[in-house]
């Protein structure tokens, strides 16, 4: 019951709040596509999981898998005619109903089999750590493969205002754009930008734009984007008073984020004032700065595997701010699994070893074979809390199983 009111809880919450700022832009989305947007893979692959909890509750509690996909179908039905009808800046879609409905489908189908998950025996932990420690490091081979450099064939367009009244538009004055050396048209094509789509698809970008200041905006507004193909590849951007730099990566041909740098008071909070604006990306580190009136702040940003949750969210990556910690939460729900089942095989030594070798696999090995800096020591922790808290979890679930006398305590009994 818990888990499908939470479930349900959620999906209200995260669907129906509404952001009045983005009406203009959520007004370009068409009701009828199926990925929409540049970042439309993202939406897919969260839609997949936001009813998935509330479908696994319902199926809990006895529910028909017929009936909890009809519920699901229903409700994302009418979260869609609410977003469409009443709730501002929010943006209905076709692909939001299939691709709800399809998650639900998925863990209603899923959920009998979960008893064998959490009480496994002995023979059975042991392929299931195998399992996950294979999951872990192929979510961060995804990851790598993801954030390396990319462009598309084909012409490449600067923008650096939107002709659409609906976008996110840089209401100031954007006086020049240099990408790698070269002045860039506004609103034009990149002619003769085979050398700078080269430099793209090699992940050795420079760009420096020169901008007046206006009021802080409150939303994101872009200040230059370079596309190619339609897709977008690079972004530079002002959020309130600070600018967000996004790099091409893989991660754009499956529609999803690039990891996005924010630097914090990049612009001043009066009107009327020249900002410098330079950032860039080289052998996997991007840096963005900023000068005005004799004032430079700046920052530089290693990428990582291991951040591959800047690929699914676009949250922004600040370094002066705990970005580290959610990286560290996002590895320990990643290995979480690994510690649990590793608990439950034969031999104790076995199951630290397995774990211990995944880990060294994903935090040494893999950088290093894809030419990424080694982890940083906060990924490290990350990944040993989440075994340790996937090691407790298993104890505290074979305590609660003999407290209540389960047949399948014998399960738990093993190590």
């Amino acid at each position: 019951m818990l888990l499908a009111v939470a479930g349900s809880a959620a999906i209200l919450g995260l669907t129906l709040f509404p952001h009045p700022d983005q009406a203009s832009y959520s007004a370009l989305t068409p009701l009828l596509c199926l990925v929409c947007g540049d970042t439309g893979g993202a939406d897919v692959f969260l839609n997949l999981l936001l009813f998935a909890p509330m479908a696994a509750g319902l199926r809990l509690l006895g529910w028909s898998w017929s009936r909890v996909v009809l519920t699901a179908a229903l409700v994302s039905l009418t979260v869609e005619c609410l977003q469409y009808f009443v709730v501002p800046g929010r943006d209905a879609s076709l692909s939001d109903l299939l691709t709800n409905t399809g998650g639900a489908a998925i863990a209603a189908a899923l959920t009998p089999a979960l008893g064998d998950l959490f009480a496994p025996a002995p023979a059975a932990a042991m392929r299931y750590l195998v399992g996950s420690a294979a999951l872990w490091l192929a979510v961060l081979g995804l990851s790598a493969l993801a954030m390396m450099p990319w462009a598309p064939a084909g012409r490449l367009r600067s923008e650096c205002t939107r002709s659409a009244e609906t976008a996110d538009v840089f209401s100031r004055t954007v006086r020049s754009v240099v990408l790698n050396g070269v002045l860039l048209p506004c609103d034009g094509e990149v002619f003769g930008g085979a050398p700078l789509r080269e430099a793209l698809s090699e992940g050795a970008v420079t760009v420096d734009v020169v901008v007046v200041s206006g009021n802080p905006e409150r939303s994101r507004a872009l200040i230059h984007t370079v596309r190619g193909r339609g897709r977008l590849l690079m972004m530079l951007a002002q959020h309130r008073r600070s600018a967000a730099f996004t790099a091409p990566t893989a991660s754009r041909r499956l529609r999803l984020f690039s990891p996005i740098l924010r630097l914090p008071d990049a612009f001043p909070p009066e009107a009327g004032v020249p900002v410098e604006v330079h950032a860039g990306v080289r052998e996997r580190r991007m840096w963005i700065s900023s000068r005005r009136s004799g004032e430079i702040v700046a920052t530089e940003l290693a990428l990582s595997p291991s951040q591959g949750w800047s690929i699914l969210f676009p949250w922004g990556i600040d370094p002066r701010r705990p970005f580290r910690l959610v990286t560290a939460v996002w590895i320990a729900g990643l290995v979480l699994p690994m510690g649990y089942f590793a608990a439950g095989v034969r031999s104790r030594f076995s199951g630290v070893a397995g774990t211990a070798l995944a880990l060294a696999a994903g935090f040494w090995m893999l950088p290093a074979l894809a030419g990424y800096a080694p982890a940083h020591w906060s990924e490290w922790l990350g990944g040993v809390a989440g075994t340790a808290l996937g090691w407790a979890l298993y104890r505290l679930a074979g305590y609660l199983q003999g407290r209540c006398g389960s047949p399948s305590t014998s399960a738990y009994s093993s190590s």
